[in-house]
């Protein structure tokens, strides 16, 4: 009996042996990491630089011009980072000198009277506070914004009254805060270490507020206070550069996974370009249009828009959130040659002109992929846009004429949408070809210039002048191609699915 428990505990022993050889000859199979994201969760503060510009447009004073300068602030945030989604909120505060002016003068030795006009204004503080909304893809993040601004603003008319008798002078000014909705799109990168970079365009819409100026009026040495009210819109574009610190130990790897992107070409990550296309359009001058020709006033404009972008996409699945911003030289212009017979050898004669300086685009896309390398996708955002406009106005008859020859620049502000594809080409390059179609706000804009007199007896020469204009209206159509560069590390992620 002993002799067989001794047997069977030497045949367990070589059984055991024999399997721990064999198992020391089996690959150990390791333990799977767990893919580690950057998490976007949690509070953060951070610095912000950039410029800003836009229109100022008095009904009454007889102004329209441009403001820009530059700003710089900080900014304080909360974001909740849900798969790829990410949601938060932000206030950002700037100080700034974003400021405009324009002068001008009527009259002059013909009538015995010369009239002179300054106008300014400045938005020395702007806070904004606002809700993000976008998609993440590891340490890109892309957004859109929107929510409600606050501006500090102050304003000044100066005028004066020359004759060869005395001086008259008015002195207005005033400060006053508004408040406006804000619209906006960005870009967040991770570098690590708790510090992200961020760029991010704002549309602020002022619109139009009614204003109370005070002042003093000095004629023949005495001076009395004396007040003006006028309404004055405005439209604001900020762009700014920054960074921000997260407060929080930053985790990586959030409660629910990203959404990885499917295989084939990674669209995630930031990009530059270069475009070219062809602009066609119309546009509507309200103060020439004859209630008995519908068309008089318009005009077609077109030509060649050429220029670059850059931006960066997000990709989770097969969709694609990105942001973009564009900058384009402009050759898009048109004109117009208007007559009128006024009866017993009278005419009025009316040649209008339009140019596209330049064009810039901030908007949003939104797409999927197709396959391994194409992304379909729509677009909408903000455009403005520099603008010349030039008016010939003449009107002659057997006694004389007259001739007026009149010029104006203007910041135009508008709504874009559109659609596109672009394909990967190769390495980090693509190819895209999109539409756009803008439609621009009505834009006052006040034309200054000279009127030129010929009529009998001493009425010879020319005075200064100035001439408002009713807002003009536009519609403008885009058709792009394009090449970009991809700057993602893991853009050519090609492989069968």
């Amino acid at each position: 009996m002993g002799f067989r428990n001794a047997g069977h505990w030497l045949v367990a022993a070589v059984f055991l042996s024999t399997q721990s050889a064999f198992a020391g000859d089996l690959p150990v199979k390791a333990p799977v990491a767990a893919i580690r994201y950057h998490d976007w969760s949690g509070p953060y503060m951070g610095v912000h630089a950039g410029y800003g510009g836009g229109m100022n447009d008095w009904t009454a004073n007889l102004a329209d011009y441009a403001g820009h300068g530059l700003l710089g602030g900080g900014q304080f945030g909360i974001n909740k980072q849900l798969a790829s989604l990410v949601i938060g909120l932000e206030l950002d505060g700037s100080w700034g000198k974003i400021g405009g002016a324009q002068a001008w003068s009527v009259g002059g030795p013909l009538l015995g009277i010369l009239l002179t006009q300054t106008a300014s204004s400045k938005i020395d503080g702007l806070v904004t506070f606002a809700g993000r909304a976008g998609l993440a893809a590891d340490r890109w993040f892309v957004y859109a914004k929107g929510g409600v601004a606050l501006a500090h603003e102050s304003h000044s008319i100066n005028r004066a009254a020359f004759t060869d008798q005395d001086v008259a002078t008015l002195d207005f000014s005033s400060t006053a805060f508004r408040v406006a909705p804000t619209l906006g799109f960005g870009t967040e990168y991770a570098l690590g270490n708790n510090w992200t970079l961020k760029a991010e365009y704002d549309y602020v819409h002022l619109g139009s507020k009614s204003l109370s100026l005070n002042g003093t009026q000095n004629t023949s040495g005495q001076s009395i206070p004396v007040g003006i009210d006028d309404q004055l819109d405005q439209a604001l574009h900020v762009i700014k550069l920054g960074a921000n610190y997260s407060l929080g130990a930053r985790r990586l790897g959030p409660t629910f996974a990203p959404v990885e992107a499917v295989r084939g070409f990674n669209w995630s990550g930031g990009y530059i370009g270069a475009q070219v296309g062809y602009g066609f359009g119309r546009n509507q001058w309200p103060d020439f249009v004859d209630p008995d020709v519908p068309s008089s006033g318009t005009h077609d404009v077109m030509g060649w828009p050429a220029g670059g972008n850059f931006g960066a996409n997000a990709q989770a699945g097969v969709f694609v959130l990105g942001v973009e911003g564009e900058w384009m030289r402009s050759g898009i212009k048109g004109s117009t040659d208007l007559f009128k017979d006024l009866g017993e050898g009278a005419s009025a004669t009316a040649r209008l002109e339009s140019k596209i300086d330049w064009i810039a685009i901030a908007s949003a896309r939104a797409g999927f992929v197709v396959g391994d390398r194409l992304l379909v996708y729509g677009k909408g955002g903000i455009a403005f846009a520099k603008e010349r406009h030039a008016a010939v106005l003449a009107q002659s008859d057997p006694q004389g004429s007259t001739q007026l020859d009149l010029s104006a620049t203007a910041v135009h502000t508008g709504a874009v949408a559109g659609f596109g594809a672009e394909y990967a080409l190769g390495g980090n390059w693509s190819g895209k070809i999109e539409y756009n179609y803008i439609k621009m706000l009505g834009q006052a804009y006040l034309g200054t210039g000279t009127q030129s007199v010929n009529l009998p007896g001493p009425v010879l020469g020319s005075i200064e002048l100035v001439q408002p204009f009713a807002k003009l209206s536009q519609d403008t159509n885009l058709i792009k191609v394009g090449v970009n560069y991809h700057f993602n590390p893991s853009a050519a992620r090609i492989g069968a699915r």
